[in-house]
Parts: C-alpha cells; sequence; structure tokens
C-alpha cells in the first residue's frame, strides 16, 4: 500500500501542468481516474483550493431518500460495528443524506462538508467516487486518487442508482472509510444494496403510474379536450393532445408543471409549444399521500384575436424566415427587422461564430440564387481571384452574393473590396456576415461600415427557449428518411444548463454524434457524452464572470486559439489568462477556432 501510495503522489504531478499539455494517458493512475483528474483540470479546479458547493434550496427529504432510508435501516447494525459512513446523493452528485454511527468519523467529515446539500460532482470537487453518475458504472476511489487533496486520507465506494422503469440516473450511493480501512468488498457491499434501492424503485414505480392512470381517467371527461397526466418520467394523453403536442412538448409541460407546483399557483397559465401554437395550461397535482408524484395539465388552446371593427387593416402574421426556425423574443425581433429589409440595398449580419448568420443569409436571398464568396479563402486562391469573384455575377442579375467573414479582411482588401462592389453591373442584391459589427471593427475594416442595414443573429444561450424546437428540427434535418430520435425532458434539461459558445453549430455536431451512435431511438440524460454532462454540472459563472469568460472567448477565437496573440489583446500576460480559463472552468479542448 506504502508504495502504492508514493507511486500516485509522485504522478499527481501532472497536475501541477497546464491542462492543455497533460497526457492523454498516466501510467501508474487508472484510465477513469486520469480521465476525471484531466476533466477536472480543464475545468478550471485547482486540488489544492476546493470545497463543496453549497445548495440551500433542494429537498433533501425527497423521494429517492425516503426509498433509501429503511433499506439503510435494515443494515444499522454494519454500519454500528465500522468506522465508515454511506450517503445518497441526487442525479446531480448534491448530499441528500448520510449515515455515520461513528461520532469521531462522522465529525471528521463535517470538517470538510460531507453533510446534506453539499455538492460533490466532478464540476465542483473534482474526483471522487460519485463520478459514477457520469460513467454509469460503480467505481472504488482510494487516498490519492482523489482529485482534492482533502479527500486523500478516504476512500470512497460508489455506485449509480439506475431507475429501473425509464433506466435513467437518478443518483448514487456512496460508502466512505478511512484509507487505512479500504476493503475491495466495499464496491460489492455497495452494489448489492444499489439493486435492493433499485428493486424498491420498481415496487414503487408500479403504484406512481396507477396513481398517474387513475388520475389521468378521472380528468378525461370530455375527450375533445386535451388533457395531458405526465411526471418526470411517463406521460399520458388523449386524442386531443397527442395532435396538438410534438415530441419534445413533454420537457416544456413537465418544466411548466414543476413551476407551477413549487409556487403553488392556480389558475390557467401561458405556454408557448416548440411547434409555436400559444396555449393556456391549467395544473393539478397528483398525490400520493403527502408526496406529488405528478401532475394533470387541462390545455385549451389560445383564442385566435377577435377581427378590428375598424377600417384599417388586418394584424400581420408573425414575421418568420424561411427554412429557420424560433419562437422566443430574439429570434423574433430579428425575423421582424429582417421582413422590413430592403431587398437592393447592402446588408450585414453580425453573430457570433455558429449562430447562423450564413443560414440568416440563405433566407434573406431565397427564392434568389445564391452565390457564396468566403473572405477566409483570399490568401489562399489570392486577392486578384478575391476581387474578381466579388465583382462578377456568375448567376445573373437576379444573383444574390454573400461575403461571409468579412471581419477577417486587411483594411487595404477591404476598400479594395468596397470598389469592387461598386462595380458590380447588375447591381444584384449584397449581404455579408461578419462576427463584428460597424462599430467595433470599423477602424481596421472600412467595408463594415459600407453596409446601409445591420442585422444581428442572436447568439444560442439568448434564445434557450428554441433549444426544444431547435433539436427537433436539426434532429429531423440528421435523420433524413430514417428513424428520428425522441429527446427525453432530462436530456433537454442538462442541454440547457450549458453556454453554448459554439452556439447552433455545436448544438448541429452533438445531434448528429448522438444520431449515430444512439441505437434506442431514444436520448436521456444517460445517453449525453460524459464531457457535456460534466459541463452542463459545473459550478454556475457570476454576471461579471460570464462577461470575462465572454470576453477570453471572443479573444481566443480572433487569435485563432492563439493564446499568446490572445493575451496580448486582452491586456494580460498569458500566465494571467491561464489561470482565468482555469478560475472560470472553460473547456478549451472542445472549442474549434
Amino acid at each position: 500500500m506504502d508504495d502504492w501510495v508514493r507511486s500516485l503522489h509522485q504522478a499527481r504531478e501532472v497536475l501541477a501542468e497546464n491542462p492543455d499539455r497533460m497526457p492523454v494517458k498516466l501510467g501508474p493512475v487508472r484510465p477513469i481516474v486520469y480521465e476525471s483528474w484531466r476533466r477536472s483540470r480543464l475545468q478550471g479546479l485547482d486540488p489544492e483550493r476546493l470545497r463543496p458547493a453549497y445548495y440551500e434550496d433542494i429537498e433533501t427529504d425527497s423521494y429517492l431518500t425516503r426509498v433509501v432510508t429503511p433499506l439503510v435501516e435494515k443494515r444499522r447494525a454494519v454500519l454500528d460495528q465500522s468506522s465508515c459512513a454511506l450517503s445518497v446523493t441526487d442525479h446531480e452528485g448534491r448530499l441528500l443524506r448520510r449515515w455515520a454511527p461513528d461520532a469521531s468519523f462522522a465529525s471528521r467529515l463535517d470538517s470538510l462538508d460531507v453533510v446534506p446539500r453539499f455538492s460533490f460532482a466532478e464540476g465542483h470537487v473534482g474526483t471522487t467516487s460519485v463520478i459514477s453518475l457520469l460513467k454509469g458504472a460503480p467505481v472504488l476511489v482510494r487516498g490519492p486518487e482523489h482529485f482534492p487533496q482533502m479527500f486523500h486520507s478516504l476512500s470512497c465506494a460508489g455506485a449509480p442508482i439506475v431507475h429501473p422503469v425509464t433506466r435513467r440516473t437518478i443518483g448514487s450511493l456512496d460508502l466512505t472509510c478511512r484509507l487505512s480501512d479500504t476493503s475491495p468488498v466495499m464496491l460489492a457491499w455497495v452494489m448489492e444494496m444499489v439493486a435492493e434501492i433499485q428493486d424498491a424503485l420498481r415496487e414503487s414505480a408500479s403504484r406512481r403510474e396507477r396513481l398517474l392512470l387513475d388520475a389521468y381517467l378521472t380528468h378525461n371527461r370530455d375527450a375533445r379536450h386535451p388533457l395531458v397526466t405526465l411526471d418526470h418520467n411517463t406521460i399520458i394523453t388523449n386524442a386531443a393532445a397527442a395532435r396538438l403536442l410534438g415530441a419534445v412538448d413533454q420537457a416544456l409541460l413537465w418544466e411548466h408543471a414543476s413551476r407551477a407546483m413549487s409556487e403553488h399557483r392556480s389558475g390557467p397559465a401561458a405556454l408557448t409549444l416548440a411547434n409555436g401554437r400559444s396555449v393556456t395550461i391549467e395544473t393539478r397535482p397528483v398525490s400520493n399521500g403527502p408526496d406529488t408524484v405528478g401532475a394533470v395539465l387541462q390545455i385549451k388552446e389560445a383564442p385566435a384575436r377577435p377581427a378590428s371593427k375598424s377600417r384599417g387593416p388586418a394584424s400581420a402574421p408573425a414575421a418568420r424566415l424561411p427554412g429557420l426556425v424560433g419562437r422566443s423574443p430574439h429570434w423574433m425581433a430579428l425575423c421582424e427587422q429582417a421582413t422590413r429589409l430592403p431587398t437592393r440595398e447592402r446588408i450585414l449580419i453580425v453573430g457570433e461564430a455558429g449562430s447562423g448568420r450564413r443560414a440568416v443569409a440563405a433566407a434573406l436571398a431565397a427564392p434568389s440564387p445564391v452565390r457564396i464568396v468566403d473572405a477566409a479563402d483570399v490568401w489562399s486562391r489570392g486577392i486578384d481571384q478575391w476581387l474578381q469573384d466579388v465583382e462578377s455575377e456568375v448567376g445573373g442579375p437576379d444573383e444574390t452574393l454573400v461575403l461571409a467573414h468579412i471581419n477577417l479582411l486587411e483594411p487595404r482588401v477591404a476598400q479594395a473590396t468596397d470598389r469592387a462592389l461598386g462595380r458590380r453591373a447588375g447591381g444584384g442584391r449584397v449581404l455579408a456576415t461578419s462576427e463584428a459589427g460597424p462599430v467595433t471593427a470599423a477602424p481596421s475594416n472600412s467595408l463594415l461600415g459600407t453596409f446601409s442595414h445591420v442585422l444581428h443573429v442572436p447568439a444560442l444561450r439568448d434564445r434557450m427557449d428554441d433549444l426544444p424546437l431547435l433539436i427537433t428540427t436539426l434532429a429531423e434535418r440528421v435523420a433524413g428518411q430514417g428513424p428520428v430520435l425522441r429527446w427525453m425532458p432530462d436530456a433537454i434539461q442538462v442541454l440547457s444548463r450549458l453556454e453554448w459558445s459554439g452556439n447552433v453549430a455545436s448544438l448541429e455536431a452533438l445531434v448528429r454524434q448522438l444520431h449515430s451512435r444512439c441505437r434506442s431511438g431514444y436520448v436521456g440524460a444517460a445517453e449525453l457524452p460524459a464531457d457535456v454532462v460534466a459541463l452542463a454540472s459545473r459550478r454556475p459563472l457570476a454576471r461579471l464572470e460570464q462577461a470575462e469568460a465572454h470576453a477570453i472567448m471572443q479573444a481566443l477565437r480572433a487569435a485563432k486559439g492563439n493564446k499568446h496573440r490572445a493575451a496580448e489583446s486582452l491586456g494580460i500576460a498569458r500566465s494571467t489568462l491561464y489561470r482565468k480559463v482555469r478560475a472560470l472552468g472553460l473547456d478549451l479542448s472542445t472549442t474549434a477556432y
């Protein structure tokens, strides 16, 4: 044991390295542990300065703890005879309840904040046995295998608790002891107990589903009106509701019902479905004694606005861009502005990388033929060829020319491009895309200031209301004529917590990845990549931290990932940039520049 501990401590010296330079593998360290070490460092965690995060508002007396508690009490005699502690967490790694009969050991855990309401997710404390939630498999983490130094004198065995009906991970069971008391039997004991918990959940689930069905039958008196009974796993609808709801609306409905019940709201409330339809919903809880197990939703489509009695024109339908979807306020504002633009003036489309600038340009050009000339190709094709491409009208006078990435043009090339545009004989429509607007980039790129109108495409983080609709649309596009994946509410909830620095392009890449590897036809949180789940569970950034993180990522994109140039543009030292990247938990390994 002593030799093993010494070798692990020597291996931990790699944690002092820049996380970008950490090797892919490290001989003395098990892969499951080292992969977690690397993710922890990439999230900006420091093993010497870590404490679990506190969540005051979580419900510790949850459905899961009420199932687990009587099973633990049956084994209380085993716990009483050992200096160890048993704990149960929720699906995000937040500790719900702890059993530690040994007063001395309990006091030691108290000093480490191993108590209810503290989070031991990898994004908060790095490698512990709670990584079983990410890996979906039991794991024993011993002494210095823990990422935080404060846990080096302990060993932890953990196993995920998977709901036997939905097959989703709902929490974990973890056994903690002193490093000197470590035994391989620990993990077997935890796994045996998790099997008992899952059996109890199976029995409880059958009663829960009966309660939902009884509530549905009680309220489904008129089949003409949409009715839904649901919890976070199950949804029961009548025919009217099935015709109204889309594939991802269950997530929207459950989120709406959960908020309504937690806030004790009564009466109908408005909601916009993923297909853009406006409805009002009246929520009634479904109870099992003191527990709320689900909700009954009575849905009514919002009545159409009565026609005005005045002689004025009827109100126009909501603006849309052909081929694109969205209902969020930021997106609708873009659509409204776009539909009022003149057809013959230059239009600049500004937005972050991956936000859909080129798709907006194509929608504005429809149904005219479109030709795209990319400024990123200037130096590979030559300036003369670039100017010739700009000036010529290959597709005729009705052609729409789209100049992509014009913020990349050097000042002299930008000026020459402006002159070339003036020589276009037919005067066809000209659109351009840029990451920078005319105000911020005009001194170095005069071309940006020559556009008559500027459209700002919102980042995905500013239109998260559109996430379910975007996922549905992208999944249908990726599937083509084949079967379309169904996205479960817990997966959408995880994705809604991400910052999406790559915007819609990153979302599409994730949809394609899951389409190629998901064979069940359903995407739940358990099917999402581990790095996505880890990013979603990391600590939330304060408003100023968000602004700082955004500025750093923008500088890195402008510098094509060159950290030295990015640091210079920000006016900070490169070492300061590395420190801020780690402190803010920015994962540069998953970003394309």
